[in-house]
């Protein structure tokens, strides 16, 4: 049986799961951005609207609406609230930058918050690279195994299936997302190589499930009563290829405009360090151009003195300033 579009706003369950995730999140969120706001920090509408509309939203509809009440006997359903929950969501999320949002509510506890997010297991968890390498894992599993049908007749596996598929998902996305969740070197040029190569990957399980020349996982008598149960297994394939990468252009989009906002910042503290080296090597106004008392030790002639004035001075290139590389440099 396919599954009809409009079953999508009109046809309703209650997941566990979903209901109680999007109420503490929603209530979290808001509450975070009035202690921010309270304190002077102010979050964009668009940022709001990503977090409670497409992150929060796609979670509603993935597991309270249609997606969820017609997965059962749709696989075409059951297929793309998988890549909703693995995408969609995720990504709504984590443009909501709630990383940040948190940080500014917490005021002074936000050490507390730093020690967790910086610890060793939560830097390799979260490692852009290594949990999207996860996240694609374990979507293809769920349809090449009797995952899903094992999801169908169990509510407690359905729930944690639900979980699994948005955990995988905030792993990667969130730290993409906020420089606060990756380490120093995983600059924003080389997050978005990584969101190129996870644009790769999440086209994956679309393809292998849209591709098979035959039924994959566990048979599901519900799935296996449609008039082309293999037929219904490539549309769900192309619907995961689809969602997977409607969203993956987005999120390259989103972190190619993160590293030209980081390019721009480091540049003006670059040129901000400058303009204070120049100032302080510059004659100041009092002097009036007048003679330079040498010390005895170390004298210099009139002639070199006024050489070596002449010589202009030189910025050190980049590399030699950047904290990031100061390990790398040789000593002297």
């Amino acid at each position: 049986m396919s599954f009809p579009v409009a079953d999508l706003l009109t046809r309703w369950v209650v997941s566990p799961f979903g209901t109680a995730l999007a109420v503490v999140l929603t209530v979290g969120y808001v509450v975070a951005l009035r202690a921010g706001r309270a304190q002077g920090h102010r979050v964009g509408v668009l940022r709001t609207l990503a977090f409670l509309g497409l992150g929060v939203g796609s979670l509603v509809l993935a597991t309270d609406g249609g997606l969820a009440a017609d997965r059962g006997h749709s696989f075409v359903a059951a297929a793309a609230q998988s890549a909703v929950l693995a995408a969609i969501t995720p990504v709504g999320l984590a443009l909501g930058d709630p990383v940040g949002v948190t940080r500014r509510a917490l005021g002074g506890g936000v050490q507390r918050l730093d020690r967790v997010l910086s610890g060793r297991v939560a830097r390799v968890v979260m490692f852009p690279l290594l949990a999207s390498v996860v996240a694609t894992a374990v979507h293809l599993l769920l349809f090449v195994t009797p995952w899903l049908a094992d999801s169908l007749r169990d509510g407690w596996l359905r729930e944690a299936t639900y979980a699994v598929l948005l955990g995988t998902g905030v792993l990667f996305t969130l730290p993409l997302l906020a420089d606060e969740l990756v380490p120093a070197w995983c600059t924003a040029g080389v997050r978005v190589l990584i969101g190129f190569a996870d644009g790769l990957f999440d086209a994956v399980p679309g393809v292998v499930v849209m591709a098979s020349p035959a039924l994959l996982g566990a048979p599901v008598a519900a799935y296996l009563a449609a008039p082309d149960p293999l037929w219904q297994q490539r549309l769900g394939g192309g619907a995961m290829f689809g969602i997977a990468e409607a969203v993956g252009l987005p999120l390259l989009a989103a972190t190619v405009l993160a590293w030209v906002r980081a390019d721009a910042r480091e540049a003006a503290a670059v040129d901000a360090r400058l303009d204070a080296e120049r100032a302080l090597r510059a004659p100041r106004a009092g002097d009036g151009g007048g003679d330079v008392t040498v010390p005895v030790r170390g004298a210099v002639a009139p002639a070199q003195a006024a050489a070596e004035a002449a010589e202009p001075v030189l910025d050190r290139p980049w590399w030699e300033t950047d904290p990031r590389f100061a390990h790398r440099r040789p000593r002297p």
